[in-house]
């Protein structure tokens, strides 16, 4: 039969039918204060809805009271319910806020839980696997026996009363028909509130409820949950009352011969007719389930192969020191494993060597049972060499007598090597990023069972390695983000705010930004018939650039309207890192000049050919001049121009420089550079770096 919640239950056919219940859509506010978002559910009292509460910026459940449920005797009723179960505080527990009425409609607000009803687990898995349902069962008693120590009764407990999260923990939930044991005065006589299946027998006698009548709805919730069926169930609800109160519930053992006698007897004491044979309360029957866990995990131990313990008991250890693997410092962990290994395989000496990236040697990195010096072991020498070539693990007896040992280790450090076992610490993909070894097993050679449990420990080891560099990369890979993002938001330091006007010449920056992060400084200063351009530029690593291209561009353009050779002499004085190189175009002459590691005198161009012009050095700094004619073209380009790859044969800067002069004969200076950089991208160019041209044309 359906199983709705506070459903009246007669010994006779129900006579309550539920009324008409118009759903909220999805937006609706309620008292100004909550904004439905969905449906979670329905039961016998109403709907229960997930919303928004605006004011407290969270979600919550609420439950909407179905009008023909809502007496004003009911009202009061469901008002001290909502006072006692606002009193239950427990992890295992869904909190309830308050009975509110919006709309005209009475509501009661609850905690939101995401997840699944345990009765949707059920329906999915039709019985719970034995570890996940004891685990499950042990968390709804210890919040269940949280409400009775205030006195409170939740009486409709059942799988539906049960959220599961994410993380399997269990929320018990719904204390819609709460009482406070101590001031209970009774019901109608002709009815009980609840779900029937769930229902103690005393209760449908018309007794009172109790915690023992809360364990009973417990027992048969682990009764469905470890067979997959409640013991009463009828589509005819007076028979269904019947057969609870009279009929002895059907032995679990008949449904499932396979579980443990132990757990049987939970079952049968926690639904028997007579209350007191049942738990007294439900830290007693969480304490039963809890110790038969115990006895579970015994006898798993006792029947799995002595490898098997032993990777159980290593689990336990790095579990107990989970605090410490949280510091993802990789030579305590492995030091755990390591120490685990030597101790459990009774062996005298133990290292664990590790492969470092890109390279083809072993080095040895943890040592337990004595002192030596690190070993450093090319890929192939050696045991634990071969081991790591071959990835197979090696179990020698005599180590003398074995062609791959290699004694030399022996005779600097005194310490006489008899038997040997080896691993590969391999990983899930295959990888193997090191060798655990273990030195003489005491009085006798390593064991089959020793072998497997050190490929076992192998692989935990591989798995921290792994682990360790997966989280240094990501810590790397995020302070390089957190560096990239601050150095984006400085880049508008490193150039002008707005380009000036330049009356007489066509002028632009133009950029086309790597995939690499890179900075580029640069000034401009124009007036009429007058343009000048400062390009900063510096080899530091992108990290350490800013500081750098600052000081040199703040610097240099202070003499920018002085003269090139100030400005270039400046920028490099500030920090001697600094390539610089500025143009200063005034009429018909240009005056150029650079300074600084890689500087480059720009190039000035006519009908797309260099215009030849004589350049002198003085100390550090490059000069020269030029005389122009209307049409030049003048480009100050950066490093990343040298820096492109193009596939096949290389193409020089001073190629590019003239095919974008020659296409800006017949376009603007932004056309231009836009079909450059499309021939570029068709030709699989790469650039490590930004190009960055700063150009100017005379037009008069």
């Amino acid at each position: 039969m359906p199983r709705d919640s506070n459903t009246p239950t007669t010994a006779g056919p129900l006579d309550a039918t539920p009324g008409p219940d118009r759903p909220l859509t999805n937006g609706t506010l309620l008292g100004g204060r909550y904004r439905i978002e969905s449906v979670l559910g329905f039961g016998g009292m109403g709907v229960v809805y997930r919303a928004r509460d605006l004011k407290l910026d969270c979600d919550i459940a609420l439950k909407r009271i179905r009008p023909d449920r809502v007496s004003p005797e009911r009202r009061e009723t469901l008002r001290r319910e909502i006072i006692l179960s606002r009193r239950v505080t427990h992890e295992n527990v869904c909190r309830v806020f308050d009975l509110v009425e919006l709309n005209g409609e009475e509501f009661v607000s609850m905690e939101y839980l995401p997840g699944r009803t345990l009765k949707d687990v059920e329906d999915e898995q039709r019985m719970l696997p034995l570890g996940r349902g004891l685990a499950i069962a042990k968390k709804i008693c210890r919040g269940l026996a949280a409400a009775h120590r205030i006195g409170v009764l939740h009486r409709d407990l059942k799988p539906e009363n049960v959220i599961v999260g994410i993380d399997d923990t269990p929320r018990l939930m719904d204390f819609g028909i709460a009482v406070e044991s101590a001031v209970y005065r009774g019901e109608k006589e002709d009815t009980v509130p609840g779900t029937p299946q769930f229902l103690a027998p005393e209760l449908l006698r018309g007794e009172a409820p109790s915690v023992r009548t809360d364990i009973y709805a417990m027992g048969v919730l682990l009764y469905e949950m470890f067979t997959g069926q409640v013991p009463f169930d009828d589509p005819d609800t007076a028979r269904l009352v019947r057969r609870v109160i009279a009929e002895a519930p059907p032995k679990a053992a008949t449904l499932r011969p396979d579980l443990p006698p132990e757990l049987l007897g939970i079952l049968d004491r926690a639904i028997a007719k007579d209350p007191e044979t049942r738990f007294p309360d439900a830290d007693s029957l969480g304490d039963a389930i809890a110790s038969f866990e115990g006895q579970v995990l015994e006898r798993v131990l006792a029947e799995v192969s002595v490898t098997r313990a032993k990777m159980v008991k290593l689990m336990v250890i790095l579990e107990a020191n989970k605090a410490l693997a949280a510091t993802f410092d990789p030579t305590e962990i492995l030091r755990i494993i390591l120490k685990t290994a030597t101790s459990e395989t009774d062996a005298e000496r133990g290292t664990i060597f590790l492969r470092e990236r890109g390279a083809d040697e072993l080095v040895s990195q943890i040592l337990e049972g004595g002192a030596v010096a690190p070993i450093r072991l090319p890929i192939g020498r050696g045991i634990a060499g071969t081991v790591a070539r071959t990835g197979e693990s090696i179990n020698i007896a005599d180590a003398y007598k074995d062609p791959r040992f290699d004694s030399r280790t022996d005779l600097t450090s005194g310490f006489q090597t008899r038997t040997i076992l080896a691993a590969p610490l391999k990983t899930p993909s295959g990888e193997i990023v090191g060798v655990v070894q273990l030195l003489n097993k005491r009085n006798r050679s390593f064991t089959r069972e020793d072998e497997e449990f050190l490929v076992e420990v192998g692989t935990h080891s591989a798995l921290a390695v792994e682990s360790v560099r997966q989280h240094e990369a990501a810590v790397t890979a995020a302070r390089r983000e957190g560096a990239a993002r601050v150095l984006r938001s400085a880049q508008s330091l490193l150039a002008p705010h707005e380009w000036p006007a330049t009356p007489g010449f066509e002028t632009e920056p133009l950029r086309w930004r790597s995939e690499e992060l890179d900075l580029v400084s640069y000034a401009v200063e124009g007036g009429s018939g007058l343009v000048s351009f400062l390009l900063v530029e510096t080899a530091l690593p992108v990290e350490s650039a800013l500081g750098a291209l600052l000081r040199g561009i703040t610097a240099g353009r202070e003499r920018l309207s002085s003269s090139p050779e100030e400005s270039v002499e400046r920028a490099f004085d500030a920090d001697s890192s600094c390539a610089a190189s500025a143009a200063r175009w005034e009429g018909d002459r240009i005056l150029f000049a650079a300074a600084g590691p890689g500087a480059q005198i720009p190039w000035l161009l006519r009908e797309g050919r260099p215009v030849p012009f004589p350049a002198s050095e003085t100390g550090r700094i490059r000069r020269a001049e030029a005389r122009t004619q209307p049409g030049d073209i003048l480009v100050l380009a950066s490093a990343g121009l040298s820096a492109m790859a193009f596939p096949g044969k290389a193409v020089p800067p001073e190629i590019s420089i003239q095919h974008f002069a020659r296409i800006a004969d017949a376009s603007s200076l932004a056309g231009a550079f836009s079909q450059v950089v499309a021939e570029w991208k068709k030709a699989g160019a790469a650039g490590a770096r930004d190009v960055l041209f700063l150009a100017a044309r005379r037009s008069s």
